[in-house]
């Protein structure tokens, strides 16, 4: 139901990108960019301590007031130098429009704070239910809000997503901090160390850095290069294709937990059956979404749901989902991660980021507008036949596994069939 939120959501930016003009959408791309890059940083660095040594008594109240007070720090800090640096922004990346994002940027990130934060205790005490409860919070008022400024208004501006974003910001960190607060323990009670909590917080940020730069900060990259106007029609497309990483990070939630029990039971059999069976599954429902949407389907669908003004965002879309048929092996990441091998998924998303990076310069220092989402197709690519070889190493595992699927589903509704029948 939380990954539905996303999906839900995901339609519902179509209405805003049919509203909205695609250099706006440019640089609305280039605020939720930096925004989510941010939070990135702060999870990664501050928030994970609150798990991590929020289960002992002597080391819980003194974790979550260093993350409380450290992130909400480097929040002003680093969003305020933003925008006292706007100038500069403008004109290296010549674009009028980001002193637009420099100036909301830091009120925008102050007011996310209590809902990221409240939410890492949600996840803490595994209480999906009121992660859920928050995140709705945040997505159904902004999606209220832009279906109906969409029958009121011819067109969005840059203000008008400013709007919807802030409403299901602010609504989202009050309904977070009143829901979990009486999880929120803080003083500084206890024997944990600053310097303790903050290195376990940058061994953490080395492991996620490398993988935002390329799926965040993307949009600078090619802002440096192009118009806002090619940023937000490659935007457009970004956002058709999360549909495809939102099931990908739903795998990934189905896995890793399956993983590390049969780990920890030395099960290696079942891991095996485990590796093969998911990632088969995830590559046959791929597999057919990508032959619909590559002859034809993406299309229809993109011309029937965006105006004409974003056609070139379909050979965008096309290219991209080249690396949505990697994505099935990145399902080994979870066993690698459950493995506690995580020096091992650093230097495999090291590897796929650099590649992507270096793919985006050359794109960009070429020209080659066609070529754009390349970068993130590169990413997608490395890091899925980086986890392959892993897998077929350390699992015996085999690329005909990929069809172990059909088999499964041929057998699943032949019992199905008897079953009736003896009924």
């Amino acid at each position: 139901m939380d990954k539905g939120l996303y999906v839900l959501y995901g339609l519902v930016s179509l209405l805003q990108i049919r509203r909205l003009e695609p250099s706006v959408l440019g640089i609305y791309a280039l605020l939720i960019g930096i925004h989510t890059w941010l939070f990135i940083i702060v999870d990664s660095l501050f928030y994970q301590g609150i798990i991590q040594f929020g289960f002992h008594q002597d080391t819980e109240r003194r974790a979550n007031t260093f993350a409380l007070i450290s992130s909400l720090l480097f929040i002003i800090l680093a969003t305020f130098a933003f925008s006292l640096l706007s100038d500069f922004w403008v004109k290296f990346f010549r674009e009028p429009g980001l002193s637009l994002v420099a100036s909301y940027l830091p009120y925008l990130a102050i007011l996310t704070i209590p809902r990221v934060f409240s939410l890492k205790f949600a996840f803490k005490h595994s209480n999906m239910f009121q992660v859920f409860i928050v995140n709705s919070a945040f997505f159904l008022p902004m999606s209220i809000l832009t279906v109906y400024l969409f029958f009121r208004l011819s067109s969005f501006t840059f203000q008008t997503m400013m709007t919807i974003y802030f409403t299901g910001t602010i609504i989202s960190s009050l309904t977070g901090v009143i829901l979990l607060n009486k999880y929120i323990r803080i003083g500084f009670q206890g024997n944990l160390r600053f310097k303790e909590y903050i290195r376990f917080g940058l061994s953490v940020l080395g492991f996620t850095i490398s993988q935002s730069i390329p799926r965040q900060l993307d949009v600078f990259i090619l802002q440096y290069f192009f118009q806002s106007k090619i940023v937000g029609i490659y935007y457009s497309a970004k956002t058709l294709f999360r549909l495809f990483e939102e099931g990908l990070n739903a795998g990934y939630g189905l896995v890793y937990p399956t993983a590390v029990r049969l780990i920890a039971k030395n099960r290696r059999e079942e891991i095996q059956s485990l590796i093969a069976k998911s990632t088969s599954f995830t590559f046959i429902i791929i597999f057919f979404a990508f032959l619909i949407l590559e002859f034809g389907g993406s299309d229809v669908i993109i011309r029937f749901l965006l105006p004409a003004r974003y056609s070139l965002s379909i050979s965008y879309f096309n290219l991209m989902i080249v690396g949505a048929l990697f994505m099935p092996f990145q399902l080994g990441i979870s066993v690698l991660i459950a493995e506690n091998k995580l020096h091992i998924v650093s230097i495999y998303i090291l590897i796929s980021a650099l590649a992507s990076l270096s793919v985006m310069f050359c794109v960009g220092f070429l020209r080659h507008q066609q070529l754009i989402p390349l970068g993130i197709v590169t990413y997608y690519v490395l890091l899925g036949s980086l986890s392959y070889f892993y897998i077929r190493k350390q699992y015996q595992y085999k690329i005909n596994h990929l069809l172990r699927g059909f088999k499964d589903m041929y057998n699943f509704f032949k019992d199905f069939g008897k079953l009736r029948q003896r009924n």
